[in-house]
């Protein structure tokens, strides 16, 4: 029980230190942030859902701009290498093991791709090269990616921003399945993330039928 407190003690402290110094360097922090952001979808480093939930947590709701435009462009950087000097590699890496991936993309490029975006049926990296493998438009891919991540980042951003006012409370996080607005939390996470699953059985039930 001691041990329980140190830490809560400890996570609480640091969540108050890191909020002052972000305070106090506002403009800063933001512009960190998006770079950080950007670099690590750019350079595939799969830890885009943690960044966003903690930039739910530090910039509350005016992380949902910044996360959906710092996204794009990190998606939009790999996306143009993709299609150019790293074509080859890509095409020899990607191309055999989405094959299915890369006939949806040759029948509506903008539509399909929002579909990939609104349900994570592959790994958002993947779709980043998909997309420039296929010599999508620059345009539609930019504004399919921009419109499509918009509703997964909202999701995300209001979690961080729920944890952040339970530590502004000095509470430690208890998911409590009777309160309304953690099951709510828990409900959307849980369908965000089955989503390739639910969506993937279905796909090959309605094949072989």
């Amino acid at each position: 029980m001691k041990i329980y407190f140190k830490e809560t003690a400890f996570i609480l402290g640091a969540f108050e230190y890191i909020n002052s110094q972000i305070n106090s360097n506002f403009l800063l922090a933001i512009i960190f942030y998006s770079f950080l952001y950007i670099v690590c979808v750019a350079f595939s480093v799969p830890v885009a859902s943690y960044l966003t939930l903690i930039g739910g947590a530090i910039f509350n709701w005016l992380a949902l701009p910044v996360v959906v435009i710092s996204a794009t462009i990190g998606a939009t950087i790999i996306f143009i290498l993709s299609k150019s000097i790293l074509a080859n590699y890509f095409s020899k890496k990607i191309i055999k093991k989405y094959k299915g991936l890369e006939k949806g993309f040759s029948k509506n490029h903008f539509y399909y791709l929002l579909f990939l975006r609104l349900i994570p049926f592959a790994p958002f990296f993947i779709v980043n090269i998909l997309a420039g493998i296929v010599n999508m438009r620059i345009i539609s891919y930019v504004f399919a990616t921009f419109i499509g991540i918009i509703p997964g980042t909202t999701i995300y951003i209001f979690t961080g921003i729920t944890f952040s006012e339970l530590f502004q409370n000095s509470q430690i996080p208890e998911f409590n399945i009777t309160s309304s607005k953690y099951f709510l939390i828990i409900l959307l996470l849980s369908i965000l993330s089955l989503s390739p699953i639910i969506f993937d059985k279905f796909l090959k039930k309605k094949i072989r039928g």
